[in-house]
């Protein structure tokens, strides 16, 4: 990228729209090169100092990304292009509020020179990532190698425990190093009256929030990532003070098992297990049935030499596929809490999309219980854990095979376009589908998306037939439609698409099936 270029890009006058135009020719050619682009970055820090923050975090992620491409096509070789001199400069010129700065922390933790190393915790030290999952994120590099000189980093990383955005990535890093490359003492060892105090300020904090819930404030986005930074940092706690092996961490470990939150209870009764403590023995078997906790649990369990205590029942494919759809409803991103019940409700071993061999798919009905107020739905786990946020319950059990399928299917040649992008063609070729549609006495059709399924397509409408409001597929061949009406949580144009493709998919990939 030529200086003059780099100004209008940049610069207190650039203008964000042309940058996005610009920024997305930079992701896409080839030409530039990411070790360049940070290079001439670095030399412009004037520049950067003024220019938007916006346009600065969609120039780091294309950096980022340009690094990284190279990197993967040269088997690593171009990190050594990269300058680590370079990145501090330029992370020093970034405004404070520039997205995607924690992706230069990241290259810097890639490339493991002991020079990259020695940046990377001079910028921790002196500008840490405000969220903890960029912190995690500019650190896990650490976690995916081991080459790197465990000097450079430890003890000083240390350093960044008294950050909360760092403390759980930095306890994580260092839990590694116990489990996957045998270091001892554990490098926080020295730290454990300070790791003791600070799970017992985690734990009551967790503890004010379960009492009160808006504790952590009323924006939902706040309350989410304030709880999901203050239950990561209870488990890596609770997971360093375990390895460290000290009695002295047995009260708090105590206090933290009391907690409602599945993850935590199971890691402080983890720790409390590896510690010996009877009553921490007790209570990780009795998670083993709690499918929230299950997986955890037992791994736990099995990696203390306690697993030949635990019912062989709980480690059938029906108890896994209910404890990875409990474990991923608890995800803060979905519902945050586990279930009130669920239930595999069926369970096929077939061939799926993306997949050479035959895999086993489970449904998995799922219910919540708000009071009068009752959530339910069914999702899916084996080949992917994932539910709808539309209501699949009601459909037969092999349209739900289907619109998953349909949802999990990736190709160049499988997408949808949205009625208000059709060009002319595609506006022909719905007319083609109204007139179908038409003939089969569906009403007030208006047209949602064009789905285009390898060399087939589709149309896909909102229409009324028997006076009953639905969404339509159809290719002028088959024909598919769902009442939307009276519904809470239909299916959108989107999911009948989606269920379009799977029921061709799995018929074609499982023909003598009764999927």
């Amino acid at each position: 990228m030529q200086n003059e270029t780099l100004i209008a890009l940049l610069g207190p006058s650039a203008d964000p729209v042309a940058a996005g135009w610009r920024l997305r020719e930079l992701a896409e050619n080839d030409s530039y090169q990411g070790a360049d682009l940070i290079s001439q970055l670095s030399e412009q820090d004037d520049l950067v100092r003024r220019s938007d923050p916006a346009i600065l975090g969609g120039l780091l992620h294309v950096v980022h990304g340009r690094v990284i491409r190279a990197a993967a096509e040269s088997r690593g070789e171009s990190f050594a292009e990269v300058d680590a001199e370079h990145i501090r400069r330029l992370d020093q010129a970034l405004p404070e509020a520039t997205p995607n700065r924690h992706l230069l922390l990241q290259l810097l933790a890639m490339i493991q020179s002991d020079q990259s190393l020695a940046v990377l915790m001079d910028r921790l030290e002196q500008s840490p990532p405000q969220k903890w999952m960029d912190a995690a994120q500019a650190i896990s590099p650490l976690m995916q190698n081991r080459q790197w000189k465990i000097g450079l980093v430890f003890p000083r990383l240390l350093q960044c425990l008294q950050y909360p955005s760092l403390a759980a990535p930095t306890l994580d890093l260092a839990n590694f190093l116990v489990r996957e490359r045998n270091v001892s003492p554990h490098p926080a060892a020295e730290n454990l009256a300070m790791l003791n105090h600070l799970l017992g300020e985690v734990s009551n904090r967790l503890g004010r929030f379960e009492e009160n819930p808006h504790a952590f404030g009323d924006d939902v986005e706040t309350v989410q990532a304030t709880l999901g930074e203050a239950v990561s940092l209870a488990v890596s706690l609770c997971d360093a003070v375990g390895l460290i092996g000290d009695e002295s961490s047995i009260g708090k470990l105590n206090q933290t098992v009391e907690l409602k939150h599945r993850r935590v209870q199971c890691e402080a009764a983890g720790a409390l297990a590896r510690l010996k403590d009877e009553q921490g023995i007790k209570r990780l078997l009795e998670l083993t049935a709690d499918p929230a906790a299950r997986l955890r649990a037992i791994a736990y369990a099995d990696e203390l030499g306690l697993g030949d205590q635990i019912n062989p029942e709980l480690r059938s494919d029906v108890a896994t596929a209910e404890a990875e759809m409990s474990l991923w409803l608890t995800q803060p991103q979905q519902m945050g809490v586990p279930p009130t019940s669920l239930e595999v409700v069926d369970s096929r071993r077939m061939l799926w999309p993306s997949f050479t061999d035959r895999v086993d798919v489970h449904l998995v009905r799922f219910e919540y219980s708000f009071g009068e107020k009752k959530y339910s739905n069914v999702g899916i786990t084996g080949p992917v854990t994932f539910a709808f946020s539309s209501d699949v319950a009601d459909l037969p059990l092999e349209d739900i095979y289907a619109i998953y399928a349909g949802w999990h299917a990736e190709h160049p040649e499988i997408f949808a376009i949205p009625a208000d992008q059709f060009n002319v063609a595609q506006q022909r070729a719905m007319k083609d589908y109204v007139k179908h549609l038409e003939s089969l006495e569906y009403e007030e059709i208006k047209p949602a998306l064009l789905g285009f399924f390898l060399d087939e397509q589709a149309g896909v409408f909102n229409a009324v037939r028997d006076s009953t409001e639905c969404v339509v597929v159809t290719d002028g061949l088959e024909t598919i439609d769902q009442a939307v009406a009276g519904r809470a949580r239909p299916l959108t144009p989107g999911d009948v698409f989606n269920l379009y493709k799977g029921r061709k998919m799995l018929r074609t990939f499982n023909p003598s099936s009764d999927v």
